[in-house]
């Protein structure tokens, strides 16, 4: 998707004192900063990560809050028209889609969001930010900033980049946010306001001059320099192969030795339990397949009923059903080169023994494929759309227990048509009985699943969540640990 889109890129930077204001260098599609540009910012990482820290970590919030509460009004201000539908052929979702994500964007900059992150994720909690923090009588730990940081994003929603930036920001890093070209211009408007901020001198400064939002290409010279030789503590990567693989290689070269924080390529199940199938059970499976159009980590891509086929095949109708209705209301852009992958793949499926239902709507291109006892991809060699360029595609498979299903899981990523994602994110379990809840629960945290939650929920995360298993702030600090007395004083 990025190599199709062309625009003329400005780097969002406010300016560093005694270094250059002006970074185009030509914008034949984007603009970059120069090698030697970097080279002199981040000479000056420390002075900027010393003041950060020295602001404190309440102001540092109170300005990202205030980032928010700008968003806030361009939204309701009608100016960011242009900028979504740019966005809309950009990620071909569609428009509702696209207000949904930008609506999301404000609670990544809540003063309550950012503060609950850290105190989940850093041992001594958000205080420990500002100064030594007592854990245990006598011992004490304070976190320090791990940048600069280099943070390379998705494209698949704007939300992912902004959490990154913002934990960054919070805890007091140098940040250099390379978002993707299909989502940079949104995620240089959300920043813009600490351009002024950067000139009118503060605190807001401080916040300004430790964030540089600018695209670099896959094959830049500036992007391997930052990677393989910058002075750079951590590096965020977000994405799967290739890229990852380059990242990881390029990073081992580092004299610095940055640390590396990947978030790979993964994938969602739902886990229905056959007794509690019901109308209101369709509708948050309809739900989970159009939001993002499964385009998240988090998203189903293949749901298990346990129970018998016959159910399995009236939940799939209401489930078409129920996509007719919304599906027509998040309409998609698909090309017909696409359209034509999936028509071919729908119908290897059939002549493979699959039962397909399907949407004839271009505009809401739906498919939900029917299975018995295992994915009908198994075995299946024409796979024209993978996983990753399916959308609104959900494969529902009957299986006897709680156990089978945990076994196709931990062999989801083997599966023809699953291949391409590292394994599972997020199960969206729908379960009445309590009882019986927790049984699944124990079974499939045994598949080696990062999260469990209700379906129809996917995609909210609270932010007491980690992300794969990991605490984020976690990767963009140090700890400091303090003892004040000798052990052998008992």
């Amino acid at each position: 998707m990025e190599g199709s889109v062309t625009m003329s890129l400005e780097p969002l930077h406010p300016g560093i004192r005694g270094l250059p204001t002006n970074l185009v260098e030509g914008a034949v599609r984007y603009s970059t900063p120069s090698m030697k540009w970097f080279e002199e910012y981040l000479s000056q990482a420390k002075v900027i990560q010393d003041e950060s820290r020295s602001i404190g970590f309440r102001r540092r919030v109170r300005i990202l809050e205030e980032l928010g509460k700008a968003w806030v009004e361009k939204l309701e201000s009608c100016s960011l028209e242009g900028l979504k539908m740019e966005l809309t052929r950009n990620t071909g979702y569609g428009r509702a889609m696209i207000e949904k994500d930008l609506r999301f964007v404000v609670e990544v900059f809540k003063k309550e969001n950012i503060e609950a992150l850290m105190n989940a994720g850093l041992q001594g909690g958000w205080r420990s930010l500002d100064d030594f923090v007592e854990v245990e009588l006598g011992e004490y730990v304070s976190n320090f900033p791990a940048g600069p940081v280099l943070i390379i994003a998705s494209g698949n929603s704007v939300i992912p980049p902004l959490i990154a930036a913002v934990t960054s920001l919070a805890t007091g890093n140098l940040t250099i946010l390379r978002p993707s070209l299909t989502n940079y211009k949104v995620v240089r408007e959300v920043f813009k306001p600490l351009e002024d901020l950067a000139e009118a001198g503060g605190d807001g400064s401080v916040v300004g001059r430790a964030l540089l939002v600018t695209y670099l290409a896959h094959d830049s010279e500036v992007l391997e320099y930052l990677l393989k030789s910058a002075p750079i503590g951590v590096v965020n990567y977000w994405g799967g192969e290739p890229g990852r693989t380059r990242v990881y290689r390029a990073v081992m070269e580092n004299p610095y030795r940055p640390r590396l924080y990947v978030n790979g390529p993964l994938t969602g199940v739902a886990v229905v339990d056959g007794d509690s199938v019901s109308d209101e059970l369709s509708e948050a499976l309809a739900r989970e397949v159009l939001m993002y159009d499964q385009q998240l980590c988090s998203s189903p891509t293949i749901s298990f009923l346990i129970g018998d086929y016959e159910r399995a095949m009236g939940l799939a109708k209401e489930v078409g059903n129920r996509l007719d209705i919304h599906g027509a209301l998040y309409k998609l852009e698909v090309s017909e080169g696409w359209m034509f992958g999936l028509t071919t793949l729908r119908k290897a499926l059939e002549l493979h023994g699959a039962k397909v239902i399907r949407s004839r709507d271009h505009e809401n291109p739906y498919t939900i494929v029917i299975s018995k006892g295992k994915s009908s991809f198994v075995g299946l060699k024409l796979i024209p759309l993978n996983i990753h360029l399916r959308r609104r595609f959900l494969e529902i498979v009957s299986v006897p227990d709680i156990k089978e299903c945990v076994k196709i899981i931990r062999e989801l990523p083997k599966i023809p048509g699953y291949t391409g994602i590292d394994g599972v994110q997020t199960v969206a379990l729908w379960v009445k009985d309590g009882w019986r809840r927790r049984e699944y629960i124990r079974e499939l945290i045994k598949a080696g699943v990062y999260r469990v939650v209700p379906l129809g929920e996917s995609y909210i995360r609270t932010p007491f969540e980690p992300y794969d298993g990991e605490f984020m702030p976690r990767y963009f600090t140090y700890t400091v640990y303090f003892r004040e007395k000798l052990l052998s004083e008992g």
